[in-house]
């Protein structure tokens, strides 16, 4: 535990400095008349610093009480680099911090060591990429890496969406592996495989809403949505690893394959509905009569968790393999936490289409 803590302190030592992230101002400015139209004068070092000037074009984004100006590709403000010293350093502590950097919307970063980078540390440093989907190698020498963005990071709630579709795979599988138990090895290295993609899956979905929340006005709509997708993300995840290790611990004999499978086919089946309403969500699909019934479905699955938990202890309780029951108990229980996640989204788009309908009366 000692060690643990003080790898995790000496992570600071790996980093060469950097300028901070730019200080969030607030002041308020004065509307002026000019001719028949509102002007708002912009701060000149604001505008300096984005290369702005007279008769610079920039795009206006706005909603309700929110109003931002976009600068898009018109103007880039400088890229966020950051050199990491990798000489010694754990590959665990290693994939942390590139992911860290990854998620927090670095454009590059550039990985430099004491000691020549042979080809075992750099097929080291290709499979932790393979968490980060918009990372490539960009540049690379004796003793240096850089790696760096490719594209932009996707939308959150399409991430989300296709991590969604990732889980509902891994559910497949697993019920094909208990319907072929010969082969548990080979499906068991199947899925952990597909638990990867996942986890990448999950990466993204971070990233995306950290991005969000960096630049906030570029999207105010699914900003709100920030805090559910992160819950479900990290549902799903945690969802797919009792799905891996339910497949490793059935394949030491477990018996009461048929029950395990009936209770996999029904929660696979509402895991597919919550993917349905996500969907629905993103393709703005939802009235408020659709909603009302929508959510009473949502709340009898998150009702019916303590009953649930219940039955699968009683059914499928084997002495030896307690491991299964808890892993099947911790699938339904994850299931129930994305079904909360999506009440609680779903009663703030009814609030709002609720709030709209009554200004328009």
């Amino acid at each position: 535990m000692v060690d643990l803590g003080l790898k995790y302190i000496s992570i600071y030592s790996y980093l060469l400095p950097r300028e901070c992230m730019p200080e969030v101002r607030s002041e308020v400015r004065v509307l002026q008349k000019i001719g028949s139209s509102l002007a708002l004068y912009l701060p000149k070092d604001w505008c300096e610093r984005n290369k702005l000037s007279k008769g610079s074009n920039v795009t206006l984004r706005y909603t309700d009480n929110f109003l931002c100006i976009d600068l898009g590709g018109m103007s880039k403000v400088e890229s966020t680099d950051i050199v990491l010293n990798i000489t010694s350093m754990p590959e665990d502590v290693l994939k942390y911090l590139i992911l860290s950097f990854y998620i927090a919307g670095y454009d590059r970063v550039k990985l430099v060591s004491h000691k020549r980078i042979n080809l075992p540390l750099r097929r080291q440093l290709l499979s932790i990429l393979r968490y980060a989907l918009k990372y490539n190698v960009i540049e690379e020498g004796e003793n240096f890496l850089v790696i760096g963005k490719v594209g932009e990071a996707e939308n959150m709630l399409e991430a989300l969406k296709r991590e969604f579709n990732t889980v509902i795979t891994v559910f497949k599988y697993t019920m094909e592996a208990l319907e072929n138990t010969k082969l548990l090895d080979k499906y068991y290295e199947a899925v952990n495989e597909l638990d990867d993609e996942v986890d990448r899956a999950q990466v993204e979905v971070e990233r995306a809403a950290f991005k969000l929340i960096q630049e906030p006005f570029a999207n105010v709509l699914l900003l709100r949505y920030v805090i559910p997708a992160t819950i479900m993300s990290l549902s799903l995840e945690r969802l797919s690893d009792h799905l891996v290790l339910l497949v490793k611990e059935v394949a030491n004999g477990y018996k009461n394959m048929g029950e395990l499978l009936d209770y996999l086919q029904k929660f696979s089946k509402n895991l597919q509905e919550l993917h349905d309403i996500l969907n629905d969500i993103i393709t703005g699909k939802y009235d408020p009569i659709n909603i009302v019934q929508t959510l009473s479905k949502l709340i009898r699955i998150v009702e019916i968790k303590r009953t649930v938990r219940e039955d699968l202890s009683r059914t499928l309780n084997e002495p030896g393999f307690e491991l299964v029951t808890y892993h099947i108990i911790r699938v339904y229980a994850i299931i129930a936490d994305i079904a909360e996640a999506l009440i609680n989204t779903l009663a703030m788009i009814f609030n709002e289409v609720r709030s709209k309908s009554s200004i328009s009366t």
